[in-house]
């Protein structure tokens, strides 16, 4: 009981570092840059409006349900499995806010594939755990679907923003065309993970992705990157209402 109280402590913990971070890192600014002004900096049609990144709102608001959980549950089997990959999960999180807030790119992107791999294993460990509870299943293995999705598109923006940073001349391919590669590239990793895994969540997060980038660019001179985007998301949430449909509740 002990060691597991002392894990639900270290959880804590790491999760008030993760927001403390994240919180600073736009009112302080770290480097006198918020996180905004440094993805301005790096500007990339793949980027979406900054509504869409409302989102961490949410995923915070499950993890704090994830935390709270473990000091109810502690002696739970899914947190003696989960909570260490979540402690390294906050430490990547932190030291991408640092390196992105201090202009080290390279840095940065080395930084989120480690994070990406991170959640990649949360995600498969919380699908593998048998969960018997609603509670269990809104606060445990959904936060971690919604995280690791999001934290795919955010790799693929990373990389974006990385090779704008070194002006690769993207072999000649018009800087439109490889938005619309890369939405495909964020796209078909959605369907690919809702078909497989069965979990709606993680397409309606890349069709919110989708949804940023249609609302950036709807208007003016790229409108073929928003129209794509408005395709791709009807067909990233088709691929989510279809796995619904086959599972109704179980879509968690």
């Amino acid at each position: 009981m002990k060691s597991t109280k002392y894990n639900a402590f270290l959880t804590t913990v790491a999760f008030i570092a993760t927001i403390t971070a994240n919180a600073l890192a736009n009112i302080l600014p770290i480097n006198g840059l918020n996180t905004g002004e440094v993805s301005a900096l790096y500007p990339s049609l793949f980027t979406p409006a900054g509504i869409t990144f409302s989102i961490w709102s949410v995923i915070y608001l499950l993890l704090l349900g994830y935390v709270v959980l473990q000091w109810l549950k502690s002696d739970a089997y899914v947190f003696a499995e989960t909570a260490k990959l979540f402690w390294i999960s906050c430490l990547l999180n932190i030291s991408w806010i640092f390196a992105w807030h201090y202009l080290k790119v390279s840095i940065s992107v080395t930084i989120m594939l480690l994070l990406l791999l991170t959640l990649a294993q949360l995600f498969l460990k919380v699908r593998k755990i048998s969960m018997n509870t609603v509670v269990e299943k809104v606060f445990v293995r959904l936060p971690f679907t919604l995280y690791f999705a999001w934290i795919c598109v955010a790799t693929i923006a990373n990389i974006s923003a990385l090779l704008v940073s070194i002006q690769w001349p993207g072999l000649n391919i018009a800087q439109a065309t490889w938005a619309i590669i890369m939405m495909t590239v964020a796209a078909l990793l959605g369907i690919f993970v809702t078909t497989k895994y069965r979990v709606a969540p993680f397409a309606i997060v890349i069709a919110w992705a989708l949804f940023g980038i249609y609302v950036k660019w709807q208007g003016t001179d790229n409108y073929a990157i928003a129209y794509a985007a408005l395709s791709l998301l009807l067909i990233v949430l088709g691929s989510a209402f279809n796995t619904w449909r086959r599972l109704r509740f179980a879509v968690l």
